[in-house]
């Protein structure tokens, strides 16, 4: 398992697992592979997936079985409603909502917005 950036490139490994089995004719088997926020945290940025790439082997034949799984990190969405008219000329409340969707605190958020008629938009702090 290894990161890649949005560019394309692979990161170093950052977790490897390696199982022996033993399958019957016409049988299949299963390995879960469970990865934590906090095992691949280190590892991505904004904008990053991650890759895993499962090889194996039949002793018996020496045949070789590849496949890689490319796993796009979603970012949270922000909700936007309008909590009134929106007249020309007026303020307009909005309100935004943004849930924390990782096992540990946010800070040092800001909020910036940007549009149409918002001469010089200012951070807010969260």
């Amino acid at each position: 398992l290894c990161s890649v950036r949005y560019t394309g490139v692979a990161g170093a490994a950052f977790r490897q697992e390696q199982h022996s089995r033993t399958l019957p004719p016409g049988q299949e088997d299963t390995v879960t592979m469970t990865v934590t926020y906090a095992e691949y945290q280190p590892h991505v940025g904004d904008q990053d997936a991650l890759k895993l790439t499962v090889a194996g082997s039949v002793q018996e034949t020496g045949q070789v079985l590849a496949k890689e799984l490319l796993v796009r990190l979603h970012t949270p969405e922000l909700t936007l409603t309008l909590l009134g008219p929106a007249v020309v000329g007026q303020e307009l409340p909005i309100q935004v909502v943004f849930q924390n969707p990782l096992p540990k605190a946010l800070t040092g958020a800001t909020l910036r917005m940007e549009g149409a008629g918002i001469a010089c938009p200012k951070p807010l702090a969260l």
